[in-house]
């Protein structure tokens, strides 16, 4: 009872201290800068305009109706809950040091979804605009930093205000700081070395317990590594780590992997519970209850796929709420039952719950941002997961003296058991005497028998040599069956290889195809998203934002052609051959290749001396010329005078082509062996796909044709090709 009146009244003290934040004030405050000195937690200096229509621009909060509408916050770190609004911050900032030290402001709240902000500068009526948050990719980030940080154009003497515009599906709170640019670094190192305390606890636990896992083969604690990794993966994604260093160019799934996270907790935990405390065996109806939380966990974890994430994310936290006190409730339950290991059980869970509550608490704006609130979460999840780790101990330990005790008294009923057995046997003994005395007179009968059977075995053996014979003919026959069967065999093991040949072509095909078109659909889905969550961008951003588009589009659209290029090739139709003159063809991929062979500078030579045409595909030979000659234009060397002499050649049975050029070359020793594989490039300081080699290469095989190369970096490359002749 104690503990629970502690926990109450730690409950009021934080919703006292949260009544009291709430005052604003209309004056203008001014920060002032002076001597380097970093200025924490400015929310008490901010003005704020809540825009709960979301449609207000930067030049309509700009007119004296809307900035008397901005007030002042009292909190030191405002906190809005979840609410659908734009938040505008107006910040007056005063440079007093004459050293003119760089300063920036930095938003230590990761998960914000949109940040512009308004800079005016000096000297002139224009504003300069700067845009972050976590729905574009981390490297478009204006400071490496996990949280979002902004520099100040701050002049000596002057005031200098500055706004920011916000927007976030999930909670919005605002810890504001600034401080020479400099002490960036050291001024987070202490929480960072915090930080990577805790990350060190938990995937020491997660790798420990999942060899346990293995190692015992339990599914406790493969459903323990669950809650781990769904600890992992949320409060990483919330503290901003996740996003700096794993999936920092997905903004997608750094938002959602949050909602992903809480939902496989919700999975793990109760899958866990359901065989830690044996509800099965205790009670059916917190058996069924725990049934119904594992499936909205995983109705949890699809929604971080399909449902719009401010939606998913209220829902998750309410349902997250909901379980710790569910699986605290029903720790007590079985406590009550007499299950020993509920103790520890409930002991974890109560740690747990009350990070879960503050901290959600926290997010919807019912309680103050402090360092309890902030950092509470953490501090439960090691605790949840040692103490589960201990329970899990605990309960092997008690299995293995119940174990033991099931041992001796195993032992007990093989020794009764054993008296009995020497008893039976003694009368066993004795009955085997009388039944030997029945044999024996028995056995006269059976000798007399014997005499009759000899004769019919004569008999027997005639037919025995019959038998004899046909099982000969037999082997004869099964031999010529096994033979047959060892040819069948081997045809279909030859047929088998050929199928998982083309399944692992298959295979590599679908995923480079998907790794290829994944980064212009990545980036086409950031520039709508930042459309959508800055519906009042200015004209210019926007034909930036749809000429980006474009591009992305172009290249999506390139990819997409290399693909149709290689389906054809697959479909392996027959193909058209006819008459093909050189020249013609060499002289359309020049048209093709017009603008490039200009800009380049390029020389193209042709000498068809030894043949000007010959039969073969004209579609496959146009595209060979082209993939060839473009390579070479692309390849070629800097500072040379580029040329390409195209060569013919003929033999009794070939007509041969050569496509040389004074390019950079390849390293043949290196990367000869991948040369003509899907999707390998060998150089990277030019854009490519990897496919021109792989096309070539493939054409030439369905034209019964060869192609070789003879090439050394910095001396160019040439490329020959063999035609079948054809007559």
């Amino acid at each position: 009872m104690k503990y629970i009146f502690k926990l109450g009244f730690l409950f009021g003290l934080l919703f006292y201290s949260s009544a009291f934040t709430k005052a604003t004030s209309s004056q203008e405050p001014i920060i002032q800068l002076n001597q380097g000195k970093a200025h924490e937690r400015i929310g008490e200096d901010l003005m704020i305009l809540i825009d709960e229509t979301n449609q207000l621009t930067f030049d309509q909060i700009q007119s004296a109706n809307y900035q008397e509408k901005f007030t002042r916050s009292k909190d030191e770190v405002p906190s809005l809950g979840l609410k659908n609004v734009t938040v505008w911050l107006k910040i007056n900032i005063e440079l007093l040091d004459s050293i003119n030290t760089p300063y920036v402001l930095e938003i230590a709240f990761p998960t914000l979804d949109s940040i512009c902000f308004f800079s005016q500068i000096f000297g002139s009526s224009e504003w300069m605009r700067m845009f972050s948050g976590d729905r574009i990719p981390f490297a478009d980030r204006i400071i490496d930093h996990k949280n979002f940080v902004f520099p100040l154009h701050l002049n000596y003497g002057n005031k200098t205000t500055v706004y920011f515009k916000i927007r976030n599906k999930g909670s919005i709170i605002l810890p504001l700081k600034i401080m020479p640019k400099q002490d960036l670094l050291a001024a987070g190192l202490k929480e960072e070395i915090v930080y990577g305390i805790f990350y060190g606890i938990m995937i020491v636990m997660f790798l420990y317990n999942l060899f346990l896992a293995f190692a015992a083969r339990s599914l406790s604690y493969i459903f323990y590594v669950g809650i781990i990794a769904g600890n992992l993966l949320t409060l990483s994604a919330l503290n901003g780590h996740a996003f700096q260093y794993v999936w920092y160019d997905n903004p997608w799934w750094a938002n959602h992997v949050i909602v992903f996270g809480i939902g496989l907790w919700i999975l793990s935990g109760n899958l866990f519970a359901v065989r830690f405390l044996e509800s099965k065996k205790y009670s059916i109806a917190y058996h069924r209850i725990f049934q119904g939380m594992q499936l909205l966990g995983l109705l949890i974890i699809l929604s971080a796929f399909v449902v719009d994430y401010k939606i998913s994310l209220l829902i998750a936290n309410y349902i997250l709420s909901v379980n710790c006190v569910l699986l605290f409730i029903s720790g007590i339950f079985f406590w009550v039952k007499n299950v020993k290991v509920a103790r520890i059980f409930t002991l974890a869970w109560v740690m747990y719950l009350m990070g879960v509550l503050l901290y959600t608490l926290r997010n919807l704006g019912y309680l103050p941002v402090n360092f309890i609130t902030t950092h509470v979460l953490e501090l439960g999840a090691v605790s949840e997961v040692i103490l589960l780790s201990i329970s899990l101990g605990y309960k092997y330990r008690l299995l293995e003296v119940d174990k033991k005790k099931a041992q001796k008294n195993v032992l007990d009923i093989m020794t009764r058991s054993q008296e009995l057995i020497q008893n039976q046997n003694e009368e066993l003994e004795l009955r085997i005497e009388e039944r030997t005395l029945e044999l024996k007179q028995k056995q006269d009968e059976v000798l007399q028998q014997n005499e009759e059977l000899n004769a019919k075995n004569d008999k027997l053996i005639e037919a025995q040599s019959i038998i004899e014979q046909q099982n000969i003919m037999l082997r004869k026959y099964n031999d010529d069956l096994e033979h047959q069967v060892t040819t069948r065999t081997d045809d279909l093991q030859q047929s088998n290889q050929e199928l998982a040949q083309n399944v692992q072509q298959l295979e590599q095909y679908a995923f480079m195809t998907a790794h290829n078109l994944r980064a212009p659909v990545a980036r086409l889905l950031g520039l709508t998203n930042l459309l959508e969550l800055n519906p009042d961008t200015e004209k210019v951003e926007w034909l930036m934002i749809l000429s980006k588009i474009k591009d992305e589009s172009y290249s999506l659209d390139a990819v997409i052609k290399d693909m149709n290029s290689i389906i054809e090739l697959r479909k392996g139709s027959e193909i058209e051959i006819e008459w093909v003159n050189i020249e013609e063809k060499v002289n359309q991929v020049k048209r093709i290749l017009k603008n490039t062979i200009l800009v380049n500078g390029v020389k193209i030579q042709l000498d068809t001396r030894a043949f000007s045409e010959f039969k073969c595909n004209p579609t496959y030979t146009e595209s060979i010329f082209y993939n060839l000659i473009s390579n070479a234009i692309k390849y070629r060397a800097p500072g040379e005078n580029s040329f390409i002499h195209i060569i013919t050649e003929k033999t009794e049975d070939q007509f041969i082509i050569h496509i040389k050029d004074n390019g950079v070359g390849i390293n043949l020793q290196k990367h000869g062996a991948q040369l003509f594989g899907m999707y390998k490039r060998f150089h990277t300081h030019v854009e490519g796909k990897g496919l021109g080699l792989f096309l070539v290469k493939s054409q030439m095989d369905i034209l019964n044709g060869e192609i070789k190369i003879e090439s050394e970096p910095g001396l160019g490359t040439t490329f020959s090709l063999f035609f079948p002749a054809r007559f």
